[in-house]
């Protein structure tokens, strides 16, 4: 390679293909790159993968998994920049449906202040847990028939999916954090912000019975009045079947709630 073929740029040295690749990147901005979008510049042979492999071993792309790199901003110091984890998490689904939730989006809407340590992401086609520029990203698959209340926020130019409350609520009282009375005291402080009809309607499509039950009880409590939780309670399936009120607690022992078809296996 001729003197001329390298530039010096941040920590690393970089050949002119690899800044045009980076700049024509940035210059179209495309913060994801694929080897398909590579070798439309690099046709020849193995230069589009030799030239990826070395910019990701000097830092300057990140790779997601096989093929798919988010590009280091060409100015940014190697230690200094970091993806957007929501960003990151939106291009390693790609097309897959997808949604950012569970304790990510507690954190988000004021559930918790606990900070999460890993990024969530409900899909509908893989479990796997990722480790992405050092930070944890767990997939986790669901059903189609869980897929539904997505709000759309805009991050960096991008559109990413996210649980809206209502439904992060739904999710909360199906894998709550703490204990469960935790999911009560989250239900009153949101109730009023809430669109209740909304939340009741996501309940109901939701493919957990013993969620709804959980739910509608709650409700109750709170002082919700049973006109806005009729529809509710006459969508609980097999009134013959009863569901303890706290999934942790391993006894079916408790007084038993007709209205709700619930064990209250422990007081709220």
């Amino acid at each position: 390679m001729k003197n001329n073929d390298i530039v010096k740029v941040g920590y690393k040295s970089l050949s002119k293909d690899e800044i045009y690749l980076i700049s024509r990147a940035e210059f179209e901005n495309q913060k994801l790159i694929t080897t398909d979008y590579t070798k439309k510049l690099f046709p020849e042979g193995q230069k589009a993968a030799n030239i990826l492999d070395k910019l990701t071993r000097k830092k300057r792309l990140i790779q997601i998994e096989r093929g798919k790199y988010i590009v280091v901003p060409i100015k940014a110091p190697n230690q200094l920049w970091s993806p957007n984890e929501f960003v990151t998490a939106k291009f390693w689904m790609s097309e897959i449906p997808y949604y950012i939730g569970y304790f990510t989006m507690y954190n988000y809407w004021g559930f918790t202040e606990q900070v999460p340590q890993t990024i969530f992401i409900l899909n509908t086609k893989k479990s796997l847990v990722k480790i992405i520029s050092n930070v944890k990203y767990k997939a986790v698959k669901i059903s189609e028939k869980k897929y539904y209340g997505i709000k759309k926020i805009n991050i960096e130019q991008e559109k990413i999916c996210i649980s809206d409350k209502e439904r992060t609520l739904v999710d909360f009282i199906y894998n709550p954090i703490g204990t469960f009375k935790n999911v009560k005291k989250v239900l009153e402080d949101n109730l009023k912000q809430i669109n209740l009809n909304r939340f009741i309607k996501y309940l109901i499509s939701f493919p957990v019975v013993s969620v709804r039950k959980r739910a509608g009880y709650i409700l109750e409590q709170l002082n919700c009045k049973y006109s806005e939780l009729e529809i509710l309670q006459k969508n609980l399936g097999n009134k013959t079947t009863y569901s303890v009120l706290n999934p942790k607690v391993h006894s079916r022992k408790g007084k038993i709630n007709k209205v709700w078809n619930v064990i209250v296996n422990e007081p709220l």
